[in-house]
């Protein structure tokens, strides 16, 4: 079969099976696609009715494979898809496949699929992800409900400087993401992890925001994807408070200031100010007035759960020092630590005392 033939009854062929019997006959050859977990998509004249396992490691760095008097090379069909498939091109030691039938085959599967939609990749996820977030009342969550059965965490990248965001990055946080998807605009980049992905991705993406001059504001978990535009909100209003506090680092969680998005929407200021423990004000006026630390003290102390090594470690205290404080805090306010309703009031009034820039 003559190539212009292939090409001219591939652009014809209305299903995957069609055309590899079509790039069955042009190569006189059996072909398999196969994806990942083994199970064959499509075949023709073919010998295997299940593909080994070594025939599909990922890291496997020799592509020729046999199969009784036959040999099969293994090539990757659309490496961005989001569930990469094998080609399996069967050839005679005596003759093989030249690299540019090899090619051309490949670049006839992959135009067919792209153009049914087969097998979608990352971009198609992407503009999925981007419908969801301008449109969330018509947007079709199908495909991306497809991608993970895990929960979900929304992240946003913002430059630290108005500046479009670099090549280098896009790729890298396409990569990581993959293969959940990534949206960008004018604000922020915004893209979808696993907890797992997130737990393991925290190093890197302090390199790549140390790197592209970009900060990272990570959402709580949430299993329904269509919750993302909501999730996306709290993102963006924790990382507008993080400025606005100074307490933004590269890698952020909303989880630090949950509290802070809700007070952002009480509008009766008279009403935060009446709910804050007033005691605290006690702490800070003998601050002044001594040059001591008991205001920031008693902060650290209720944070790290009032527990006495941890909250010593962290303000570089030897245990004694810390013990002396926390007794001159006692005489100045005292505190019940075994009380919950008590140092949940003082913890919630140290985020008032920080919101209202106290």
């Amino acid at each position: 079969m003559e190539t212009e033939t292939l090409l001219l009854r591939a652009i014809q062929s209305a299903t995957l099976d069609q055309l590899t019997a079509l790039v069955a006959d042009y190569l006189e050859q059996p072909i398999l696609i196969v994806d990942q977990a083994g199970q064959i998509i499509s075949q023709q004249h073919a010998p295997l009715t299940t593909i080994p396992a070594d025939w599909l490691d990922p890291l496997a760095t020799d592509n020729r494979y046999t199969h009784g008097n036959q040999q099969f090379i293994r090539d990757v069909l659309n490496p961005q898809a989001l569930n990469p498939w094998y080609l399996f091109l069967a050839q005679s030691p005596s003759y093989p496949l030249t690299q540019q039938q090899v090619q051309l085959v490949l670049q006839v599967i992959n135009h067919f699929t792209d153009r049914y939609a087969l097998n979608p990749n990352q971009n198609t996820a992407n503009a999925a992800l981007d419908q969801l977030l301008t449109n969330p009342d018509t947007a079709d969550t199908q495909l991306l409900r497809s991608l993970t059965t895990e929960k979900l965490i929304c992240v946003t990248a913002t430059a630290t400087q108005q500046a479009p965001h670099q090549a280098g990055l896009l790729a890298a946080l396409r990569q990581l993401a993959a293969p959940l998807p990534l949206t960008e605009n004018q604000a922020d980049l915004v893209f979808l992890l696993t907890e797992t992905q997130l737990t393991q991705a925290q190093t890197q993406l302090t390199q790549l925001g140390q790197q592209y001059d970009h900060y990272f504001f990570s959402s709580e978990p949430y299993a329904d994807i269509a919750q993302t535009p909501a999730f996306l909100s709290i993102c963006r209003q924790a990382s507008e408070i993080a400025q606005q506090l100074g307490t933004r680092a590269i890698v952020n969680t909303t989880q630090k200031y949950n509290i802070y998005v809700i007070l952002n929407h009480v509008d009766n200021g008279a009403l935060l100010r009446n709910t804050m423990c007033t005691q605290l004000l006690t702490l800070k006026h003998y601050d002044d007035r001594h040059h001591a630390e008991l205001f920031h003290t008693l902060f650290a102390y209720l944070e790290n759960d009032c527990h006495v090594s941890k909250t010593a470690t962290k303000l570089h205290l030897h245990r004694n020092s810390l013990a002396k404080r926390l007794a001159k805090i006692q005489e100045l306010i005292p505190v019940d630590f075994t009380n919950p309703d008590k140092t949940f009031g003082l913890r919630l009034s140290y985020r008032l005392f920080h919101f209202l820039q106290i």
